[in-house]
Parts: C-alpha cells; structure tokens; sequence
C-alpha cells in the first residue's frame, strides 16, 4: 500500500470521528459548553489540518492549518476558502467537494494552495456537511504533502528521462544494426567471387609456390568471412534478434570433428592439440552449430596465445546436469583484471599476435551464445601458467526457438 493510500484511508477514518463527535457536541443542551468543546476538540495538537467553512467563509482554522495558511488567525477567519487555493485547481476542488457532500464519492482528493510565504503547496482534503451554530456548515480536514507530492514529480521526471534516453538507445542500436547489415553486404560482395576463385585455384594448382599463394588466399579469405559473420551475430545478439534452432545434438561426435579440424591449425603452429573426452557424453537440448561455433571460437583464442611447443587441450563431461566444455591452454596467462574485460565486445587480450586482424569479438559472441543456451562461459588463469576457458549449458532445457533473423 503507497504512501498516499495510507494517508487516504487515515484522513477518512479521522473524518469520520471529528464529524461523530461535532455532531455529539451540537447535541447539547448547553449552547456555550458546546462551542467551547468544539474549540477544544479542534484546537488540539494534532499533525493535520481542520477548518469550518460556512458560507464559503472559514469560521474555524485549527493551530495547524493556521501555521500554514498566515500569521494570525484574523488573516483567515471570515476570508473566502477559495482565494488560497491555485488558480487552475479552483474548479477540480470545488467538484471534488461535492462529490463527497453528495455522498457520490468517499475518496480525498489534493489540491494546490498558495500559503503565507507565497509558496505553492500540495494538501490532500476531505469534507464533510456538519450544523454549526445553527447552520449548514463544512467540517475539512486536510494534511500537507507537499513533499511527498515533490518526491513523486522527480520520481516521474526520472521515470521520463530513463524513458527517453531508452528509446535514443533502441535508435541508436537500431542505426548500428542498420550500420552493419549494410557493412556486411558491402563485404561480403567483393568476398564472395574471392572466396570461389580461391577455392578453385587451390584445387587447380600443384606447383609452388603459386599452390601456397593460393591457399594463403583461401584461409584468408575464410578468416574474413568469420569474422564477418561475427559481426553480425553481435549485432543480432545486441538487438535480442541472435536465435537458436535447437536439437537433441550428439556432442561427443561434434568435438571429436571440431579437435579433428583445429589439430592441422594447431600443427602448423608448432603447437600440440590434445582431445580428451570420455567414451559417452548425454545429448542437450542445443544447437549444433553454435556449439561448434563456440568450441571452434575458444580453441582458436587458444592457438593465439599458447607459443610454439605448448599444448591445448579439449576436454568434456557431464557435470550437475550440465555439459561442460573445457580448452585448456599452457599459454601466457592472463592477468587478473584483464579477465573481468574478456567477454566484453572489441576487447582484444594484452600480447594479441593477430591484433591487427582481430575485431574483439569472438568471446564477447560465444558469451551471447552461451547465454542463449541457459548456460554460463568463464575463465580461470594465471599469468606465466596458461588458461583454461569453459562453458556450461542445461543438458535439458529447452532454448529459444528459431526466430527473426536481420
């Protein structure tokens, strides 16, 4: 229950009692004793405002209400209600009051008033028709919540900004996206005709050194394109358009194809791959080809950073329902907190030997992938002692469907 509600049902219930007793009191048989009452009842200390107001005039303004309103109480007494309150307020006021006097409503309402100081304050008000001194006459009571009423303008105004400010990002990542969707195009125009030209004079040669030429074209080539495709699953996972197709996948037979690929990388690095999985793996509920997409992504960072004569290993098992993926390198290591900024897009690690060709985006995107899957990705290091990069995924849960691609 809010702030406000409280001091609605606490108004009412207040009400209620001041009308029961002014009532009790004009029932007297003693005129004097009766005024004299009232004056004790409403004159009493208490962290609310109350007024008689006759005739559109007030007749009656407690210590509390007067304290707000002016300096003495002759300021007040027979002046016309109306004049303190603002301007635009006068009419919502006026029908919010009868309202409640026609019985039509039991709920406050809060106005603004301009007091002594010429400062414009909130009250929230409640009426009631009462006889005083022989007449109709209106028993209100009223309480100060200027400052809960301020608290909320700039809880709006904050409310208003965040709003704004989040729909300049949708534009901007829009523009981003729209950005690279026409950089990939661009790209991969002039790619395409390389990549098939390359592929052909690679089978066509046999002769050096125009068969190494070519295929130093070739794997080129199939790096840009990677990293094109990277680019644009960033952008797609930025947006929350990076979707999955998810199947029963056969996890043990798709790394010992990814370890069987990336030996020949790692062989022509002077470096050893070593691919240690158990005789069975369970079957997640995954998509196969992010997965691959993954292993192959951290196996590569590997190779990057493990010098010549060191080893990588890949490893996997079942673990609390989970399918765990290591690779684990005797690389440089990486300093501590460099480890907190790997997974972030376009960071590239200290000692990068490919720096000039990489974009940063590898472990940021298997991160997104990861992610997709219900799963987490880390990393233990040390520096001087190598590192070991890993991912979890739910053996049974079931991912995101295939969805809008851009």
């Amino acid at each position: 229950m809010t702030d406000e509600n409280k001091s609605n049902e606490q108004l009412i219930k207040d009400l209620q009692v001041l009308r029961q007793r002014v009532a009790e009191l004009e029932a007297s048989k003693s005129q004097l004793r009766q005024y004299e009452e009232i004056l004790k009842v409403f004159r009493t200390n208490m962290p609310i405002g109350l007024f008689i107001i006759q005739d559109g005039r007030f007749k009656f303004v407690n210590d509390n209400l007067r304290t707000l309103l002016a300096d003495d109480a002759d300021e007040i007494i027979e002046s016309y209600s109306m004049k303190l309150v603002y301007p635009e307020d006068r009419e919502r006021v006026r029908e919010a009051a009868l309202k409640i006097l026609h019985g039509e409503s039991a709920i406050p309402y809060k106005y603004r008033i301009v007091n002594k100081d010429g400062q414009i304050r909130w009250l929230l008000e409640s009426v009631a028709s009462i006889q005083y001194q022989g007449k109709r006459a209106i028993l209100g009571h009223a309480m100060d919540i200027t400052e809960s009423e301020m608290a909320q303008e700039k809880l709006e105004e904050a409310y208003e900004k965040e709003r704004r400010l989040r729909q300049e990002l949708e534009i901007e990542v829009q523009r981003r996206v729209e950005f690279t969707r026409a950089l990939v195009h661009e790209l991969k125009t002039p790619l395409t005709p390389i990549m098939s030209s390359s592929d052909l004079l690679v089978s066509g040669l046999t002769e050096e050194p125009w068969l190494s030429v070519a295929q130093n074209i070739q794997r080129g080539a199939i790096n840009l394109n990677r990293r094109i495709g990277e680019l644009l699953d960033l952008a797609r996972g930025e947006i929350g358009m990076l979707r999955l197709n998810p199947k029963r996948v056969d996890v043990l037979k798709l790394l010992q194809h990814v370890g069987s690929e990336m030996s020949a990388v790692a062989t022509s690095n002077g470096q050893t791959l070593k691919v240690e999985l158990p005789e069975t793996l369970p079957l997640p509920w995954a998509d196969e080809d992010r997965i691959r997409q993954i292993t192959q992504n951290l196996l590569v960072n590997a190779t990057k950073f493990t010098p010549e004569g060191g080893t990588i290993t890949l490893r996997a098992k079942e673990q609390n329902g989970s399918l765990v993926v290591e690779v684990q390198d005797t690389g440089y290591g990486i300093p501590e907190e460099e480890q907190k900024r790997l997974f972030r897009p376009y960071h590239r690690q200290t000692g990068d030997r490919e720096h000039l060709s990489g974009l940063g985006l590898g472990l940021a995107l298997c991160k997104n992938l990861v992610q997709l899957h219900g799963g987490r990705i880390w990393v233990v290091s040390q520096e001087g002692k190598g590192s070991t990069f890993a991912f979890a995924i739910p053996i049974n849960s079931r991912v995101q469907q295939a969805g809008t691609t851009i």
